[in-house]
């Protein structure tokens, strides 16, 4: 009886042990237009920044995606294409599958909404000490070539 008293303690002090050596890591992801124009049919409903995919976060994976896609339309994204990714096998995964969640709105200035094709570049940036730094990190590397 005594040793199923002394478990939770234990639990207890291995919790409090991990959480002391817990750093805290900030991230960004910054969105890029391709062909940046101000005549969009389509923008994004959810203008937030997209959240850091948790698995990639955990891993310490950064990197970069050109994503090619369509936008239905009814504003539904379709047939995402990986045009180029760094690391490959994560940055690509991640990217396709956070785009094709996002849904579009009509751009304000648009009488009429049709299909459109576009290219974005999404970049996926840890450091810093401050989710502003962290964003500072993000606009310098959104400025090299994805690849």
């Amino acid at each position: 009886m005594n040793t199923l008293k002394l478990i939770p303690v234990f639990l207890f002090f291995t919790s409090a042990a991990v959480l002391a050596n817990t750093k805290t890591f900030y991230a960004d992801v910054q969105v890029t237009d391709m062909d940046p124009t101000s005549d969009f049919i389509w923008e994004r409903e959810n203008k937030n920044t997209p959240k850091y995919p948790v698995e990639l976060a955990r891993s310490g994976i950064r990197g970069c995606a050109v994503l090619s896609f369509n936008i239905s339309d009814s504003g539904k994204t379709e047939n995402v294409e990986v045009i180029n990714s760094f690391p490959k096998k994560h940055i690509g995964k991640y990217s396709r599958k956070m785009l094709k969640k996002w849904k579009w709105v009509p751009s304000a200035t648009v009488a009429e909404t049709t299909s459109e094709k576009r290219t974005l570049r999404l970049d996926f940036c840890m450091g810093g000490e401050s989710t502003q730094q962290a964003e500072m990190v993000c606009k310098q590397q959104a400025k090299l070539a994805c690849g």
